[in-house]
């Protein structure tokens, strides 16, 4: 009779048993599943920011050589509006890069007027030194797209063969 009740037992057990294990492996799995799904927002989100990034390194090229310093502190707010509103999702080497650019940008620009606070005779040293600081926005123009690696999209195209043996 004993052993009649401990059968009944273990048979009442196994189930509970196994809805414990099940509950506690869909509780692993939709906590994979919810980091997952942060994981692919927040590649959306840095591919976005590096995207932003490279947007302003453009634009850096562009008033690099301008006379206008409205232009030039127009670029320089607008790397500092991503910085702070993108900062968090841009890869490590891109964000100290966007300082430099900014930093570059608010010293050595516009080149005119970055110039022509030297005498005549450094001028040429001060163009020098110009033409070596703007190497760095050559540098996160390289860097945002070494970050962002991208994989080439390309299309599998299998061709039929219609000939008979």
């Amino acid at each position: 009779m004993l052993d009649y009740i401990i059968m009944i037992l273990i048979g009442a057990a196994i189930p509970l048993i196994i809805l414990k294990i099940q509950s506690r492996e869909k509780r692993k799995y939709f906590e994979l599943e919810r980091k997952d799904k942060f994981r692919m927002a927040a590649i959306e989100k840095r591919l976005e920011a590096h995207q932003k990034a490279y947007a302003f390194c453009m634009h850096s090229f562009e008033v690099m050589n301008s006379h206008s310093e409205e232009d030039v502190q127009h670029v320089c707010r607008e790397g500092l509006s991503l910085m702070e509103n993108h900062s968090l999702y841009l890869e490590n080497e891109t964000r100290k890069k966007m300082s430099e650019v900014i930093g570059f940008l608010r010293a050595y620009c516009p080149k005119e007027k970055f110039i022509s606070e030297f005498d005549r005779s450094e001028r040429k040293k001060a163009l020098e030194i110009f033409h070596r600081e703007s190497k760095k926005v050559f540098e996160l123009s390289e860097v945002i797209q070494k970050d962002v690696a991208l994989e080439p999209i390309s299309i599998n195209v299998k061709k039929i063969s219609n000939s008979k043996d």
